[in-house]
């Protein structure tokens, strides 16, 4: 009975298809954003993560233009870079 009833708990864990979000700003996080929108090459090429090179091209890469001025690439600004992922 105990397994009957252990088969289906495991089966919807089995289904959870989101991992849990990385903390805005984390390392993971920005990771996570350099590899979704190609910010570098996935060999070391590139900006560094949270750099404002990094950040510049970050929103080239959302919004498909250079900033007028450079990002502030602040907590806030990641926040914005963060809502605008999950819009795609």
């Amino acid at each position: 009975m105990r397994i009957v009833m252990l088969f289906p708990a495991l089966l919807l864990t089995a289904c959870q298809t989101m991992a849990p979000t990385e903390a805005v700003g984390s390392q993971a996080w920005l990771e996570q954003v350099d590899r979704q929108l190609a910010v570098s090459d996935g060999q070391g090429h590139g900006p560094d993560y949270g750099s404002q090179e990094w950040c510049n091209v970050v929103h080239f890469r959302l919004y498909g233009k250079a900033s007028v001025e450079p990002v502030p690439c602040d907590q806030a600004w990641m926040e914005k870079v963060d809502q605008e992922m999950k819009k795609r």
